[in-house]
């Protein structure tokens, strides 16, 4: 993980949010905007750097902040704001993993994969002898928990692995800010 990311430090020069898209409904007149926040900060060099995310929110102009960003995509990972003593994690930091998620992902993609798997359950049923009994009632019950069961095993593996990357990319972005140690906690 060491040397994936990358730290500018600086002073917010602007922070505001930019307008993606207007709607506006032609028969109740309502409308809806949609915005990102975006940061505008200058490093210790004097050079511009423009960000945009929902972790910048907080930033105001003057604020002494420091962005972390991926070497390889520049995408932002997280935002320190030393003037409020604050760090925001960004968007791939902050899935969550609970067993109540990991239960609702697992219905949801049970449901999506239930007409390919069916396919796959019949094959595999038929390589074996059984093809005729794939469609009982028993077929798809024994069909719906295999399912159910796969799925939620692999969320579980995917959610301890995430959780794993996102310990290592959290102390890589805490080296990165404590390089300079100015004291902040973490939301």
């Amino acid at each position: 993980m060491s040397g994936q990311l990358a730290m500018v430090r600086g002073t917010v020069t602007a922070a505001k949010e930019q307008i993606h898209s207007v709607r506006v409904d032609r028969h109740s007149g309502y409308g809806r905007v949609n915005t990102t926040p975006e940061l505008w900060l200058r490093d210790e060099k004097g050079q511009e750097h423009r960000y945009q995310g929902g972790m910048f929110g907080a930033a105001q102009p003057g604020h002494r902040v420091a962005v972390v960003t991926r070497r390889t995509s520049g995408k932002p990972v997280a935002f320190a704001n030393f003037t409020t003593g604050m760090v925001h994690d960004g968007e791939e930091l902050t899935i969550s993993t609970s067993v109540g998620s990991t239960i609702t992902s697992t219905l949801g993609l049970s449901v999506l994969l239930a007409l390919p798997g069916a396919l796959v359950w019949a094959a595999l049923l038929d390589t074996i002898g059984l093809g005729d009994h794939a469609f009982t009632a028993a077929g798809f019950q024994l069909y719906a928990f295999v399912l159910i069961a796969c799925v939620y095993a692999g969320l579980r593996i995917w959610s301890r692995n995430y959780r794993e990357r996102a310990r290592a990319l959290r102390d890589e972005i805490d080296r990165l800010l404590t390089a300079k140690p100015i004291p902040a906690t973490r939301t």
